[in-house]
């Protein structure tokens, strides 16, 4: 695996240890590396207030690559890069790996590219890792959690079918070539994760797991 990072001089601290908190101090600010509107939006519905910055993080990586560390790999690049930016703030960065047929889904690119990565797909169960990583800049400290699913698209679709999903919700960004946020829920026949928001892209309940044990207050 090759990762190129924009914080290589950053020093990422120290894992959480028990006894650290932040209760007799104020929250510190929460900044989430990502421009994702859908990643956004579950912050917000969880109430939490927040800041999204874009992370200056370069991904390059082997699509033979353990999938669960790249994942985690590619949320930590994302948190760390912005780092040097917020003396006191819990940095949070996330990302998905789609595994399939022992290799990284990597994104199509193309409408026709998608569409094949669509038939592949189709009637057949793939994973996918969710890797998220805090870092506390004030401490310094960080978390990390990989959150594992599986995921099946219906056998019955016809390439008619898919090739008017492509059109319709151009997933040409998006490893899997299916935005489940939107009308590429339509195309799964199953799907199993212990928590439904890592499927759209930031596992809520390990964050707020992660923020309570800095005594971070998440209401």
């Amino acid at each position: 695996m090759r990762l190129r990072q924009s914080h290589k001089k950053q020093n990422r601290g120290h894992k959480f240890m028990p006894g650290m908190s932040i209760s007799n101090i104020s929250p510190p600010d929460l900044i989430l590396a990502s421009t994702s509107p859908y990643r956004q939006e579950l912050m917000h519905r969880a109430g939490l207030k927040f800041r999204a910055v874009a992370p200056r993080f370069e991904e390059a990586y082997d699509p033979l690559s353990n999938p669960a560390e790249l994942a985690l790999a590619l949320a930590r690049g994302k948190a760390m890069g912005v780092a040097a930016d917020f003396p006191n703030a819990i940095l949070i960065g996330s990302d998905q790996v789609v595994w399939f047929e022992n290799r990284v889904l990597t994104k199509p690119g193309t409408p026709e590219r998608a569409f094949n990565e669509l038939k592949s797909l189709r009637g057949r169960m793939h994973e996918f890792y969710m890797g998220l990583f805090l870092f506390h800049t004030g401490l310094p400290a960080s978390q990390e959690f990989v959150v594992k699913g599986s995921a099946k698209l219906r056998a019955d679709l016809t390439d008619d079918e898919l090739r008017r999903y492509v059109e319709l919700d151009d997933p040409v960004n998006c490893a899997g070539s299916a935005k489940i946020e939107g009308p590429g829920l339509m195309l799964f026949e199953r799907m199993d994760c212990e928590d439904w928001t890592a499927i759209i892209g930031l596992p809520m309940i390990k964050l707020t797991t992660a923020l309570r044990r800095w005594d971070y207050p998440v209401f």
